[in-house]
This record gives C-alpha cells, structure tokens and sequence, in this order.
C-alpha cells in the first residue's frame, strides 16, 4: 500500500481537532496534511460519498442549465465508472434523471 494513501483509521484520527490540540503528533500529521490528501483519503474511505457529491452537483448544474458543469461532472462520473467496474453505474443515475419515470 501507498505510504500516501490513509486509511479510514487515519482519516478519522486526522479529523480528531481534540486529538490534534493535545498531542504533537497530531498536530504535526494535521499541520502537514494537505487538502488533496484528506479529500483523496475521504474517497478511499468511503467511494459512495464521491458518487453522492457528483449527483448533487449534476443536479444543480442541471437546474440553472450549466452545460459546461454538466459535462465536466459527466467525466467524473465516467472516470469513477471505470475505476469501479462492479460498482453501480454513477452515469446511469445521471441518464435516469432526464427519463420519464414510468406510471
């Protein structure tokens, strides 16, 4: 495993400000912790989170008829479909939401 990718145990001990305030480690492993790193770890902690923001922000863009956000959030959402094969499809969530649902 990659010394630069964090586990769920280290995300939630980086994201532990009490922990932080009291120990110098904490402190030290906060202090040098970029925003990349935690978002990146927050993904491989949980993958489904990453779908969730991408839906969300399709939507949004989709209401005030961003097509530029739209199509960048589309190849997100394809890049993410390719990194999970087995995963449910985030691409078709955002084709369903401009489908008719049936009666």
């Amino acid at each position: 495993m990659s010394p630069y990718l964090m586990t769920a145990s280290a995300l939630a001990a980086l994201s532990d400000g009490d922990d932080a305030a009291t120990d110098e480690l904490a402190a030290r492993r906060r202090a040098n912790t970029t925003v990349a790193q935690a978002q990146l770890a927050a993904v491989v902690a949980d993958p489904d989170r990453l779908s969730v923001n991408l839906l969300t922000e399709f939507r949004a863009a989709w209401s005030t008829g961003d097509h530029d956000q739209m199509s960048a959030v589309m190849l997100a959402a394809i890049d993410l479909d390719r990194s999970a094969p087995g995963a449910p499809r985030l691409m078709d969530e955002i084709r369903g939401l401009s489908t008719p649902a049936a009666a």
